[in-house]
């Protein structure tokens, strides 16, 4: 005797709603019988197994059309629909594997941040080789800023202090490629001292560049300085752009 199952039970099986059930028929992936006597739909064995693979595949990203359309198809069109969806798949890894990245860089500045509150003025070495100029207008650098904000530094210079000029780090084999009329600053020493600089987002942009300057001095020759950015957040009211800060350390003979 054959084993006939209501959409009820078909429902708390695969635990999927009547209503699925239901459009799965109307889009004709579904084919139950209906009863004799009542006009209830019936479920055989090999309902069940249809129902089965309509899961599988929309699992694998298939639409019901798709799925509808599979027993018409050759083995070669299989294959070919099963190789787009892999490569619409590869491509949504490749960008979840980006916006994963970006996440771990936000979550590294904060990190950063807060290291540079509990532990200023540390001598270290700095973390990047070259800052090329950067203007909104130049299409394949903004791309790279949009890509990654934490590329974004400022560069002066201890005798020059008002005079900041703002880009895009590199590394030492891209800084190769740039015209040296755009190179705005290159590693040329190994010790630096780092702090958290903030400068609010208001009129005049207002930071506290000088006062930590001023306290490094106080031991210190100084040189470049390079303020990279972490992140824009607000402060007992206020909103400010915070930056790691390195100050180039100069040898004793130069004070």
């Amino acid at each position: 005797m054959a084993l006939n199952f209501q959409i009820g039970e078909i429902s708390r099986f695969f635990d999927i709603p009547a209503s699925t059930l239901r459009y799965w028929e109307d889009k004709g992936v579904l084919h139950p019988e209906k009863g004799m006597e009542n006009c209830y739909r019936e479920y055989t064995i090999e309902d069940l197994m249809t129902i089965s693979d309509v899961i599988f595949y929309k699992n694998l990203g298939l639409q019901l059309k798709e799925i509808r359309e599979m027993d018409g198809s050759s083995p070669e069109q299989h294959g070919m629909l099963f190789a787009e969806k892999l490569s619409e798949l590869e491509r949504q890894q490749e960008l979840l594997a980006r916006r994963i990245e970006k996440l771990r860089r936000h979550i590294q500045a904060v990190k950063t941040l807060t290291d540079l509150r509990e532990h200023p003025y540390q001598e270290t070495d700095i973390d990047t080789d070259c800052v090329v100029s950067f203007d909104l207008i130049e299409r394949d650098k903004l791309r790279q800023y949009i890509e990654n904000p934490y590329l974004y530094s400022r560069v002066q210079h201890t005798q020059t202090l008002p005079q900041e000029r703002r880009g895009l780090t590199v590394s030492a084999e891209m800084c190769s490629s740039f015209p040296e009329s755009s190179i705005l600053w290159q590693k040329r020493s190994t010790r630096y001292v780092t702090f958290l600089m903030k400068e609010e987002v208001t009129a005049g942009f207002p930071n506290d560049l000088a006062e930590h300057l001023a306290h490094i001095q106080e031991s210190h020759c100084t040189g470049s300085i390079i303020s990279r950015f972490l992140l824009c957040a607000q402060e007992n009211g206020k909103i400010y752009d915070f930056y790691k800060t390195f100050v180039e350390i100069l040898p004793d003979s130069m004070k």
